[in-house]
């Protein structure tokens, strides 16, 4: 009989002890949902987090593409880098060589207030014993010290609720901060008017861009036209093996956007190998390199075949492709990455495809010239 009571009395402590944990995690999570419902005028609902606006003004620092993290060495770990690393310095696929979507840059507090606050995207991670076990917050500021800079704060009581905060919201923070970067060129190209460029768009294939200045419009054909970006340079220097001598070489990135239509026939044409098929089609006519019997194609390799998925631009839906480039023909001279859209169009029976190339040597960063890219892309209207 005490046997029995003494095995009740165990199982009836096992039952309170996960109820406890239970309502120790619901609490936990209904507490993150209060916190998403309690908005005010200068918060912007995302999913059930906020992006809170600051209102700063002042010109962002630094170079696209890259996410400071500001951190005590001791609590930026091993685990914490590797955390990070695997997400914002994943690869942007299937391009070659590789071309990570951020650069991370480890600061401590002290360091990154000598230097600039102005970054375009920071992370603080904050730890203190004033802070609430199991309870880790995160908050998402915009224009923070610089206007449309990401500042993020990551406030835990310890090492462990901050790493479990980053696990759950890593992913997340990823998306906006990548989609922070392109936004940043949209908004520098809707200053501009570029009222000649797009009165050209307009006629020739019913479409209006959002565009950077100084470019140079050329149409070639009825069925193509190509936007030609100012090259980008830097200086490199070479010494000899003896260093005493220094020869100064000059990188550049030749970059744009070619846009070509055709007429729509069936829906087979929407197909994504149809797609391809058809750029290598026009880009063999129209994209010719200045080596006679040379022309643009795409790379096919298994390693590096363009990766595609269906997306949304305003209402329109149509297929995005990533891949690499290479003049081919006679000789193969060189090559690149690309990103494009293909779609049908809504008040015209052609299928339109705007295609952006980037040529750059493989030591140069070509973050800038992607986001440019797709934030031209992204900015697509119609005109008729």
């Amino acid at each position: 009989m005490i046997m029995k009571y003494y095995y009740l009395l165990l199982f009836t402590a096992f039952i309170l002890f996960s109820c406890g944990d239970s309502t120790e995690t619901l609490t936990r999570k209904d507490n993150k949902k209060q916190q998403s419902l309690q908005n005010n005028n200068n918060e912007i609902p995302t999913d059930d987090r906020q992006i809170i606006k600051k209102g700063s003004i002042s010109q962002y620092t630094g170079k696209p593409g890259k996410l400071i993290i500001v951190a005590e060495n001791t609590i930026y770990t091993k685990e914490l880098k590797v955390l990070f690393d695997s997400v914002f310095s994943a690869p942007i696929k299937p391009y070659y060589p590789y071309t990570p979507y951020f650069e991370i840059v480890h600061r401590t507090p002290t360091k990154f207030k000598q230097l600039s606050t102005r970054l375009r995207n920071v992370i603080e991670i904050d730890l203190n014993e004033k802070y609430k076990k199991n309870q880790p917050k995160m908050e998402i500021l915009e224009d923070y010290y610089a206007k449309t800079q990401l500042y993020t704060k990551l406030k835990a009581h310890d090492i462990n609720d901050v790493y479990e905060l980053i696990q759950e919201e890593i992913n997340y923070l990823f998306k906006i901060y990548e989609r922070q970067e392109w936004k940043r060129e949209y908004y520098r190209h809707a200053k501009n008017e570029n009222n000649h460029v797009n009165q050209k768009l307009a006629k020739q294939f019913g479409i209006n861009l959002k565009l950077p200045d100084n470019l140079r419009y050329e149409s070639i054909s009825d069925e193509y036209a190509i936007l030609l970006f100012p090259n980008r340079t830097r200086n490199m220097e070479m010494k000899t093996t003896n260093s005493s001598y220094t020869d100064t070489k000059v990188n550049f990135i030749q970059s744009g956007l070619m846009i070509w239509e055709y007429p729509f026939k069936d829906e087979r044409q929407l197909k994504p190998e149809n797609l391809m098929i058809m750029r290598d089609t026009i880009l063999k006519y129209y994209a010719k390199h200045e080596i006679e019997g040379v022309y643009m194609g795409t790379q096919n390799h298994p390693a590096v075949k363009p990766i595609y998925h269906k997306i949304k631009i305003g209402d329109i839906e149509g297929w995005e492709f990533k891949g690499l480039f290479k003049f081919t023909g006679e000789a193969e001279p060189s090559g690149g990455r690309f990103w494009s859209f293909h779609f049908k169009h809504p008040h015209r029976n052609t299928i339109v495809a705007l295609s952006g190339y980037i040529d750059a040597p493989p030591t140069f960063p070509a973050n800038f010239d992607i986001n440019r890219i797709r934030a031209i892309i992204y900015s697509l209207s119609f005109t008729d």
